[in-house]
């Protein structure tokens, strides 16, 4: 999408038939994430205090939730395509937690000397994939 077009903040959906001002009830049709919110709003920086380059609003602390912000206006282009996702994120700390092959970890992958190795370490991780799994 160009940056001159109304997107959804979380998955850069069209939402050119989207009636404006955005209200605070509005969803995105695709995704069903709310739109009046700190992520679609033109003042929305990171880096800035509290994420908002507004001078006299009180953002929010969640800038995914919808809000009551006067001071909000919407923002064209809006998405901004994430390298990961939390769950991805979580899956590769989990892969890192269980990488090694060896006894203990000293943290950097390093067996702990004279920590037994633990025979049953493939059945854990296949259970915690199992626990975790959607």
């Amino acid at each position: 999408m160009a940056p001159s077009a109304l997107v959804c903040w979380n998955c850069g959906a069209s939402l050119r038939d989207h009636p404006l001002p955005l209200s605070r009830h509005d969803t995105c049709q695709q995704c069903h994430e709310v739109l009046h919110c700190c992520r679609m709003c033109r003042f929305y920086k990171v880096g800035a205090p509290g994420s908002c380059d507004h001078d006299r609003a009180e953002p929010p602390a969640r800038k995914e939730s919808a809000n009551f912000c006067g001071h909000f206006r919407h923002k064209l282009g809006a998405y901004e395509r994430r390298q990961t996702t939390s769950k991805e994120d979580a899956e590769r700390q989990l892969d890192a937690l269980f990488s090694d092959a060896g006894g203990g970890d000293t943290g950097t992958g390093t067996p702990v000397p004279g920590e037994p190795a633990d025979p049953d370490r493939a059945a854990m991780k296949s259970r915690l994939d199992a626990l975790f799994d959607d």
